[in-house]
C-alpha cells in the first residue's frame, strides 16, 4: 500500500521568490519607518499621492466608507474565519492555519508598531492619532494574500511568473482599494498604507514559509525509513 501523498505546499511555485519578496517588503517598510518616525506631516510622496487619490475618489465618501470597512478588525476577523472554514472543507489545513495566523499577526504587528514608530496624523480641533503603518490596509492585504494563495493552489499555477503576478494583483487590489479610501478620508498618509501593505506581505509570506517548513519536518519524521541492508 502506497503512503498518502503529502499535503500541497502553501507557496507552491512561490517557494523560490518568496524570500526575495519578503526581503524587499521588509526593506521598504524599514526605510519608510525610519524616514517618518516621529513625524506629523505629509512628505513629498504623500502630497502627490493624496492629490491623485482625491482627484479619483473625490465626492464619494459613502462609497469610501464601505470600501475601507473591509480592512476593519471585525471584517478581517470575519473573512479570516470564512477563509479558514473554506480551506478546511477543501482539506487544506495549512491554508486554514495561515488564514488565521497571517491576518492575526499582521493586525498585532501594525498595532504594536504604531506607537513605537510614532508617526501621527490629524490634530487641530481633534487629537492626533498614530498613523504608520496602516492597520486597515495591512488587514485587507493579508486577506487578499490568503485568497491569492488559495487560488494559486486550486488552479493550479505551475509557473513562478504567473503565480507571482496573481498574488501581487489580488493583494494590491485588496490593500490598494482600502488604502486609497483611508487616504481620501484623511485617516492615513499614502506612505502609511504602503507600510501596512509591506507588513502584510512580509508577515503573510513569512508565516506561509514557516508553516510549510514545520509541516515538511513533521512529514519527514512520520515517514517510515526503509530497513538497512546488511
Amino acid at each position: 500500500m502506497r503512503p498518502a501523498p503529502p499535503p500541497p505546499s502553501l507557496l507552491g511555485p512561490l517557494r523560490r521568490p518568496a524570500p526575495v519578496i519578503i526581503a524587499v517588503a521588509v526593506l521598504v517598510f524599514a526605510v519608510l519607518a525610519w524616514r517618518y518616525a516621529g513625524d506629523a506631516g505629509a512628505g513629498r510622496v504623500d502630497a502627490r499621492a493624496d492629490s491623485a487619490v482625491d482627484a479619483v475618489t473625490g465626492g464619494r465618501k459613502a462609497l469610501l466608507m464601505r470600501v475601507t470597512s473591509f480592512g476593519s478588525p471585525p471584517s478581517v476577523v470575519l473573512w479570516a474565519a470564512l477563509l479558514a472554514g473554506a480551506a478546511l472543507l477543501l482539506r487544506r489545513r495549512r491554508l486554514a492555519l495561515l488564514a488565521v495566523v497571517g491576518p492575526g499577526l499582521t493586525g498585532l504587528a501594525t498595532t504594536v508598531l504604531k506607537p513605537l514608530i510614532g508617526r501621527t496624523i490629524g490634530g487641530g480641533a481633534g487629537e492626533a492619532g498614530y498613523a504608520f503603518p496602516s492597520g486597515h490596509t495591512g488587514g485587507a492585504s493579508s486577506i487578499g494574500l490568503v485568497v491569492a494563495l488559495l487560488l494559486v493552489g486550486l488552479i493550479p499555477v505551475a509557473r513562478t511568473g504567473p503565480a507571482v503576478a496573481m498574488v501581487a494583483a489580488i493583494a494590491l487590489l485588496a490593500g490598494g482599494a482600502v488604502g486609497a479610501g483611508m487616504v481620501s478620508l484623511g485617516a492615513h498618509y499614502a506612505t502609511d498604507t504602503i507600510g501596512g501593505f509591506c507588513a502584510a506581505v512580509a508577515i503573510g509570506l513569512g508565516s506561509a514559509m514557516v508553516i510549510d517548513r514545520i509541516a515538511a519536518t513533521r512529514t519527514a519524521k512520520q515517514t517510515p525509513r526503509p530497513p538497512r541492508v546488511r
